[in-house]
């Protein structure tokens, strides 16, 4: 992220100025030669990301394909949830705000989420279950619309494999959470929660091919998240690697300065706001 406004906002602090640029001269060839493996790597791993993105929408498309979503029952149950959450509520604010976040994060060690730890506080929680494409992330988005449009802050918790996509929803000023409950972040409702069904929008489904058609792709989409996992991990032990040449060089002791000097001035600034 490079500053938009260098000195008046923002504040750069370069960590290059506490390292011994001499000594790691000295070991530039492997720094190069590492540093292009692990960009190898990476570039594999998003590779297998695109083709996992690519059969999770073929999984997702079977449900419209064969016409066994329901539309107009989705938009009722949608129009029911908003009934529920809104109804004799005043608006909260004029302009509302939407800050965007993520809760999870496909990482060296595999998907990995904190969503408890944002969720797990909160009065309500709305869980959303049901197969992929049946219209769980619409639903989120639905309701994150209705809630901005009544004046409601909230919090929206993007997807890692898709982030345009919307997973998970906080409303602030109704203390609740809407979550989609789906691979690989399953959330394990609480006493309270409400859980709901999209599956209840899907007409029954018996179409053999459709099915193992279904299967195979999703199948499919497991592999590739396998495969993007181990490129990553991979590519973290590269950069753990590279940093065997960089620590011998650097002087922690002004870095820790460094960062209690940096913590002054954010305590200042929050005094100050």
């Amino acid at each position: 992220m490079d500053p938009k406004n260098p000195g008046a906002v923002d504040e750069i602090i370069h960590l290059g100025d506490h390292w011994n640029e001499r000594g790691l001269r000295g070991n530039k060839k492997e720094i190069l030669a590492i540093n292009k493996e692990i960009g190898r790597l990476f570039k594999r791993a998003y590779a297998y990301l695109a083709g996992a993105k690519l059969f999770l929408d073929e999984v997702e498309s079977y449900y419209t394909e064969s016409g066994a979503f329901n539309a107009g029952a989705f938009d009722r149950l949608v129009l029911e949830l908003i009934h529920e959450i809104f109804n004799g509520k005043p608006r909260a604010a004029e302009n509302p705000k939407v800050r965007r976040l993520f809760a999870t994060a496909i990482t060296p060690d595999g998907p990995v989420s904190h969503l408890e730890t944002v969720v797990g506080h909160l009065d309500k929680r709305y869980i959303i279950s049901g197969d992929d494409g049946t219209g769980k992330t619409t639903l989120v988005r639905r309701l994150m619309e209705a809630s901005l449009a009544r004046g409601y802050n909230v919090t929206a918790f993007h997807c890692a494999l898709n982030p345009y996509a919307v997973d998970h929803l906080i409303i602030h000023e109704l203390g609740l959470a809407i979550i989609n409950n789906v691979e690989p972040h399953f959330y394990r409702p609480k006493e309270g929660d409400t859980v709901i069904d999209t599956m209840t929008c899907v007409r029954r489904f018996d179409n053999e091919t459709f099915l193992a058609e279904k299967g195979a792709a999703r199948g499919l989409y497991r592999q590739c998240m396998e495969q993007a996992v181990s490129f990553i991990s991979r590519a973290k032990k590269m950069h753990d690697e590279m940093e065997k040449y960089y620590i011998p060089y650097m002087d922690f002791e002004a870095i820790n300065a460094r960062r209690e000097k940096t913590l002054q001035r954010i305590l200042q600034l929050a005094d100050e706001t």
